[in-house]
């Protein structure tokens, strides 16, 4: 025969179950509409902005000291299909694409492409970062006047390292914040190399 508390613990159970129900279609539903948002906000969100072609003529005009110091003039690479890589000797993912970037640059300096690195740095710690990984390719020292000049060309956040390319007619036709990989270069080159 049942005694007065068992009928009180099937009850309690049927509650507390009842309650984990609510809470779990509670999150359920908080989460679905939590995705419905994002993806409405991602949606209504205004794109990257980009440079504009008189944004892009003013970037031959200026000249930064490189690695040893000598002013190089950025309009020595007019003309070129000109990936332009901000970076910084502290910043990991710029470290890790560096190497590829050399390559990179090997493979199509006779195709009219050229790679400069504008570093967010000091001019000797690039010197020292150049000779440590064996690297070519021109690395101009910005300070931090390259994140400036990295927004100006479209880098919608303060992020390193970030990668525009500059058409031969000076143009910004590309742009990407983060690692570069190899494949979306030579993409690139295929979509806008010189003629």
């Amino acid at each position: 025969m049942p005694t007065a508390s068992e009928p009180k613990r099937s009850r309690i159970s049927f509650e507390q179950g009842a309650v984990r129900r609510a809470v779990l279609i509670t999150l359920a539903l908080s989460g679905t509409l939590a995705l419905a948002a994002g993806a409405v906000w991602s949606w209504r969100r205004p794109p990257a902005r980009t440079a504009t072609d008189e944004e892009a003529s003013w970037l031959f005009e200026l000249k930064f000291p490189d690695a040893d110091g000598v002013e190089r003039p950025l309009k020595t690479w007019k003309g070129k299909l000109l990936v332009v890589n901000f970076w910084a000797t502290w910043c990991t993912p710029c470290i890790d694409e560096m190497p590829e970037l050399q390559q990179f640059a090997d493979e199509f300096a006779a195709h009219n492409v050229a790679v400069i690195g504008v570093g967010v740095d000091e001019a000797d710690k690039i010197r020292d970062f150049r000779r440590q990984h064996g690297l070519r390719i021109p690395l101009l020292a910005a300070g931090f006047e390259g994140m400036e000049l990295a927004r100006k060309l479209g880098n919608p956040e303060p992020v390193l390292p970030y990668t525009a390319v500059i058409s031969p007619q000076g143009l910004i036709v590309e742009e990407h914040s983060g690692r570069i990989q190899p494949p979306e270069l030579r993409q690139w080159v295929s979509d806008h190399g010189s003629r």
